[in-house]
């Protein structure tokens, strides 16, 4: 086998070679939750919408399919590009075309009458969340070996859990009270939140950046960090594919579109403070613990939802998202812990690629859903964390050796 080398270009900022202090490396994180929030926020505007695209464009499951795949890739695996770009540039201003291009695509989507103009709604709404991530991960606020860089990146990765969780509870009375055709209007209030999230970011940047080159071939992976990389792929598969039916899934058994947003909003904001909570349990007991238990608690709360009475369905959401999503920040840190001074690499492993992979199950899980019906294969999707779970107990924390 071929060992094919991966040059990463990383910017490390140094805590020591900045002018500004604890307190405002606090800020910038708040303000880059808040840029998290609102990019992602337009930018799962997709999945609410679902069944009113289905029925207005004659679209199939597998299709709906295909197309939230083409955004998750794009969004994906151009990251490391956009990284390269980022690393040259003297001021993020990615931080900030990421969003502009998020929010002016995804609210064009209620204007969308074909499904060509829906893949190019969705193609530039990726490319804008790509140019954000990369851009705006270099910048959280963390300090090298301080107790609080969990919490940090928890913070983070929370603004864009939270914005997606708020989206459908947000879009679907705008389209019930103004109509479809109204949805570019919603670019006026989006793009005033960009200019203010950039002007006070750029008050509290990294005085001093410092450019380093690491070559890295596969065979250097640690084991720890592939086992790892594929208990994610696991439980992002379960985590994309609910995020993106659960609105077909309400519907087809009874609930209101209103309901379906409402579900999405569930699943994924209760995943945001979970995120939040996991990642301070996770700095006194262990990276390995709260990725094992949230994950293998997540899979009977999926099948309540699918199989139980409708009044726990909510609930069940609740409690699935919670579990499904807490860990988010959690693998993050314990990936960077197994490659120390790797961060941007090893971000970008666990976050972008392994999204990626996982975001590629929604083409066959759509395809399977028009032939089987969708409840009958999402069944099996949530016994996906069961699988992860296991996968867990032969993942070592970086303390513990591999």
């Amino acid at each position: 086998m071929h060992d094919f080398p991966c040059i990463v270009r990383l910017s490390v900022y140094d805590p020591l070679l900045m002018s500004q202090g604890p307190g405002s490396a606090w800020k910038r994180t708040s303000l880059l939750f808040l840029g998290h929030f609102i990019n992602d926020g337009y930018g799962s505007f997709f999945a609410p919408l679902l069944p009113l695209l289905i029925d207005r464009l004659d679209l199939s499951l597998a299709m709906a399919g295909v197309m939230g795949t083409t955004r998750i890739l794009i969004n994906s695996f151009t990251q490391p590009v956009f990284g390269q770009i980022v690393d040259r540039m003297k001021r993020p201003l990615l931080v900030a075309l990421g969003p502009v291009l998020t929010i002016t695509a995804m609210s064009m989507i209620g204007t969308v009458t074909r499904s060509s103009q829906l893949f190019l709604v969705l193609i530039i709404g990726g490319i804008g969340t790509a140019l954000f991530h990369p851009a705006a991960a270099a910048l959280v606020g963390t300090v090298r070996g301080a107790k609080n860089s969990g919490v940090m990146m928890a913070l983070f990765s929370a603004g864009g859990t939270a914005g997606a969780a708020l989206a459908p509870v947000l879009i679907i009375p705008f389209i019930s009270t103004f109509g479809t055709t109204r949805t570019p209007f919603l670019i006026i209030p989006g793009l005033a939140v960009v200019l203010i999230f950039a002007l006070f970011l750029r008050r509290n940047l990294p005085i001093k950046e410092i450019a380093a080159r690491e070559r890295m071939h596969l065979r250097n992976i640690p084991k720890p960090l592939a086992v790892l990389w594929v208990i994610i792929v696991l439980r992002g598969m379960a985590g994309v594919t609910f995020s993106n039916f659960l609105a077909v899934i309400v519907t087809e058994k009874g609930g209101s579109h209103l309901v379906g947003g409402a579900a999405i909003s569930t699943f994924l904001i209760t995943g945001a403070l979970g995120g939040l909570l996991a990642g301070r349990i996770s700095d006194h007991v262990g990276r390995k613990a709260v990725i094992f238990t949230t994950i293998l608690l997540a899979a009977p709360f999926l099948l309540i939802f699918l199989h139980g009475p409708s009044w726990a369905m909510l609930p069940s959401l609740a409690l699935a998202g919670l579990f499904l999503f807490s860990s988010t920040p959690v693998g993050i840190v314990a990936a960077q812990e197994i490659m120390p001074g790797k961060a941007g690499l090893v971000s970008g492993i666990v976050m972008g690629m392994a999204w990626g992979v996982a975001g590629m199950a929604l083409m066959p899980v759509g395809w399977l859903a028009d032939r089987f019906g969708l409840v009958t294969v999402m069944t099996w999707i949530a016994l996906l964390p069961l699988v992860a779970a296991i996968l867990a107990l032969f993942y070592h924390d970086a303390e513990e050796g591999t």
